[in-house]
C-alpha cells in the first residue's frame, strides 16, 4: 500500500513528469497529435493552478510573501493574497510585477518554463491536428 506521503510528492511532480514525456511523444510520429495537444494542456493547468510554488504576493512590508502557494495564478492560505495575485496577473501595470516576483525563484522558474513550454506544445499539436 502506497502511503500518504508518498502520494503527496508523487502528486506534486506529475506534471513534470507530463512534461518529460510530452517532449518524449513528440519524437513517436506513429502518435496523433491529439494525445499531445490533451497532455500539454494538463501540463499547463497543473503549472497555473497546482504547482507548488512560493506566494511571492507583496506583504505590508512590501517584501514577497515566502508561503508555499498552489500555482503561478494562486497565492498562499491568507485570503487576500490568492486574489492579490490573481488580480496583478491581469492588470496592465502589475503583470510585470508579477512575473518578476514569480520568477524570484527557482520553483516559479521552473513552473513558468513548463507552462510555457505546454503552451507552446498544445498550440503545435493543435495546429497539427487542424493541418491534417
Amino acid at each position: 500500500m502506497v502511503g500518504r506521503k508518498t502520494k503527496r510528492e508523487f502528486g506534486t511532480f506529475w506534471s513534470f513528469l507530463a512534461f518529460v514525456a510530452v517532449v518524449a511523444l513528440w519524437t513517436i510520429p506513429a502518435l496523433g497529435p491529439g494525445v499531445i495537444a490533451v497532455l500539454s494542456a494538463f501540463v499547463v493547468l497543473y503549472c497555473l493552478f497546482q504547482a507548488p510554488t512560493w506566494c511571492c504576493a507583496s506583504t505590508r512590508k512590501n517584501e514577497f510573501c515566502r508561503n508555499n502557494a498552489n500555482g503561478i495564478l494562486l497565492g498562499c492560505h491568507i485570503r487576500q493574497h490568492k486574489w492579490q495575485k490573481l488580480k496583478m496577473a491581469f492588470r496592465e501595470q502589475r503583470a510585470a510585477e508579477a512575473l518578476r516576483k514569480m520568477l524570484s525563484n527557482i520553483s516559479g522558474v521552473a513552473a513558468s518554463l513548463s507552462a510555457v513550454a505546454g503552451t507552446i506544445s498544445a498550440s503545435a499539436a493543435t495546429v497539427t491536428l487542424l493541418v491534417k
